[in-house]
């Protein structure tokens, strides 16, 4: 039986910790939310307006997914050797550094600057993805999709707050002399500082340390991180397939998201308006992630990532038929696109935690979150150019395309999951 160290509880306080952990991560994810959804409302504006033109303005998201990238590897060799917290906190504390950077970047007019900046902000999404990972490192199978989805959906409560802060966020800065479009990077270095504090101070004992401890093969296999992402993926189609999942739904909803606010911008809608219609896309993301939890747990993975494509589907093509100052279309297009995420990454994320022994959890979970940012980070570059050069009716048509590479390896879908812990 392996030894637990004088830190960690007896085995029969599981379930307390469990709840513990879950309590703290949702109001990191609250705070934090708040900070990732406040900057990324006015991002590819800010970015058009130093970079001087909606092309470029697609290199602030693909910065932002780069960092993140480079943040889930940090993240995830920090977590395989320390553990959770300090993987956690230090992405959250990377975020902040990334939010004072863009402040000053606005005030000095440097679109470098910014795009560095975003680099490092891009931690704070990595974060919080990761932290759904977190959430079921002592959660029983039954119940994992809903510990997961938990964890998602009280992001809604800062991502809906989030967007309807940069009119508050243009007046607090042109109080203050600062560049209008900067005030909301202001509210997201508190909300990334309280999340840092919430994660370093709270999350104890470490949760996915402590399921190492009650796990004999996890206290036995503990190899370096990169072994340890091929490892755990080498022939394991269940795990590879959950990862193109969620590499297409991420790319897909990151390029379509983040240039729909410049679609509407060029049809005169204002920035209120596009602050509440990614109000609505950042409630579909997180809101109802539970019930998709839920429905994991209950039909399993495979039929609730069908319906999350198709519905991703249906709101392509409601983007792609709407004109730039059709606010209700877009609207509707971009919650549903956000709902449709939401259940294709829980269920595949699900179906990665199943099909992974618990000793190669975080590589392979690091692997996964690492491989959907440089994706998006291709999809965020790409984005800008064909929205200058085709329009978004096409950049909706080619995300399309996108969402659907994955289900041509569709017979491997349904293997039964190979997890031994």
């Amino acid at each position: 039986m392996p030894t637990l160290t004088t830190a960690d509880p007896p085995r029969h306080d599981r379930a307390r910790v469990q709840r513990r952990t879950v309590r703290t991560l949702v109001v990191a994810e609250v705070i934090s939310g708040s900070g990732i959804a406040t900057g990324f409302a006015v991002t590819s504006l800010l970015a058009e307006e130093l970079g001087g033109s909606a092309t470029v303005a697609g290199l602030s998201q693909t910065a932002a997914t780069l960092g993140g990238a480079a943040a889930v590897g940090a993240i995830a060799a920090i977590t395989h050797v320390r553990g959770r917290r300090p993987g956690l906190a230090t992405g959250y504390l990377a975020a902040a550094v990334g939010a004072v950077a863009c402040v000053v970047a606005a005030v000095v007019h440097s679109f470098p600057l910014f795009l560095l900046g975003m680099v490092f902000y891009g931690a704070a999404g990595a974060t919080g993805l990761q932290a759904r990972f977190a959430a079921a490192d002592l959660a029983e199978p039954q119940r994992r999709g809903r510990a997961m989805s938990l964890v998602l959906t009280t992001t809604v409560v800062g991502a809906v707050i989030g967007p309807n802060l940069t009119g508050p966020g243009a007046a607090i800065a042109e109080h203050l002399g600062l560049p209008p479009l900067s005030g909301t990077y202001l509210f997201a270095i508190v909300g990334f500082a309280a999340a840092f504090t919430a994660i370093a101070v709270f999350l104890r004992p470490d949760p996915l340390l402590l399921a190492r401890g009650q796990d004999e093969a996890g206290e036995r296999e503990k190899p370096p991180p990169l072994r340890a992402m091929l490892k755990a993926l080498r022939g394991n189609r269940p795990a590879v397939l959950a990862i193109l999942s969620i590499v297409a739904g991420h790319l897909v909803m990151i390029a379509v998201m983040s240039m729909t606010g410049i679609h509407m911008h060029h049809a005169g809608t204002g920035l209120g308006v596009i602050g509440m219609v990614l109000s609505g896309h950042l409630a579909g993301m997180y809101g109802f992630s539970t019930v998709f939890g839920w429905a994991v747990d209950r039909f399993r993975s495979t039929p609730v990532l069908y319906g999350g494509t198709a519905a991703m589907l249906l709101s392509l093509w409601l983007c792609g038929t709407a004109d730039g100052d059709d606010v209700v279309q877009l609207a509707v297009a971009l919650a549903l696109l956000g709902l449709s995420w939401s259940a294709v990454l829980v269920a595949a994320s699900v179906r990665l935690s199943e099909s992974v022994p618990v000793a190669e959890l975080p590589a392979a979970q690091g692997f996964s979150d690492m491989a959907m940012n440089l994706a998006a980070a291709a999809g965020a570059a790409l984005s800008g150019v064909v929205l200058e050069r085709l329009g978004f009716a096409t950049l909706s048509a080619l995300s399309a395309i996108v969402l659907l590479l994955p289900f041509l390896a569709h017979p491997a879908l349904h293997p039964k999951s190979n997890r031994s812990a």
